[in-house]
């Protein structure tokens, strides 16, 4: 990827050796250190979907100042490539992994705001740039590694979903503290819009609580409540957990959906996830 990088962005960014970035940007995500200010290249595939699906939430959230300005959008030979800001910050999750509670508990609040007032804040518009879109009445629960009784289970709850096009707004897909990055201002920026969607705001405030729960059972009940709670201060819209549980249940198929061609270790983690989801309530 390195290479690729250079043959492409050679030109208008000059000689530069790419630095692949790690906490809280993907694995093709390289920084562009020759440029003032520094930028950051994402590249992938063309055939890529979830790439191109990135750039146009770019697009969206432009004038939303938590997002990464994106600077270019190259298409060549198979490739392509976003360029956007390089943004500075911790990654939030490894705040949480180096057992810094307090602080940890200042990202959750600021999870919840930000969420509510930046993020959540574009309602949905079917004439704005082509971007994925909630389909939980018609994702594929027909897969053959996945037990029967756990299809049905799903079954049984997502066609209890009520989901209208009103309620839609924008969501990140993935957010969490695994996906932001945390500065000693106490702001966050929002990073890895792949699986961004029009969809209900429980979709992201879930899937919060849902991974929290799931790697941080110990410190998942205050940290999630401290979430929410600051969600809900900014936001009226209804929360319960069955609800949770039922946009979390339909973003756990979205994965296994992914993976169906993938180890079979990595599909039966996701069949793991997908059993403790059912058995567990979010709030």
């Amino acid at each position: 990827m390195r290479e690729i990088l250079q043959k492409y962005l050679k030109e208008k960014y000059g000689e530069f050796t790419p630095t692949r970035l790690v906490g809280g940007y993907t694995n093709d995500t390289y920084l562009i250190n020759a440029t003032c200010p520094q930028l950051v290249a994402k590249v992938g595939r063309l055939s890529n979907s979830d790439l191109k699906n990135e750039v146009n939430s770019l697009e969206i959230t432009k004038e939303i100042s938590v997002v990464p300005k994106i600077y270019d959008y190259i298409k060549k030979d198979g490739v392509q490539i976003i360029v956007m800001e390089y943004c500075e910050g911790i990654n939030g999750q490894s705040i949480l992994d180096h057992n810094d509670l307090e602080t940890t508990k200042i990202l959750y609040r600021v999870l919840g705001k930000t969420l509510s007032n930046s993020v959540h804040s574009l309602k949905f518009k079917p004439n704005l740039k082509p971007l994925n879109q909630c389909n939980i009445k018609e994702i594929n629960l027909d897969l053959d590694f996945v037990p029967e009784i756990l299809i049905q289970r799903t079954q049984k709850i997502l066609n209890n979903v009520d989901d209208k096009e009103n309620d839609w707004v924008l969501t990140h897909g993935d957010y969490g503290i695994h996906n932001v990055l945390f500065t000693k201002e106490n702001s966050i920026t929002v990073l890895d819009w792949e699986w961004a969607e029009w969809a209900n705001p429980l979709i992201d405030v879930g899937w919060v609580c849902w991974f929290t729960k799931l790697h941080y059972p110990h410190h998942s009940d205050i940290l999630n409540s401290i979430f929410i709670n600051e969600y809900k201060i900014h936001s009226s819209v209804e929360l319960s957990s069955d609800k949770l549980k039922a946009y979390c249940l339909y973003k756990v198929w979205k994965v296994l959906n992914k993976v169906t061609q993938a180890p079979e270790d990595v599909r039966q983690e996701w069949v793991r996830r997908l059993r403790w989801t059912l058995d567990t309530d979010l709030i």
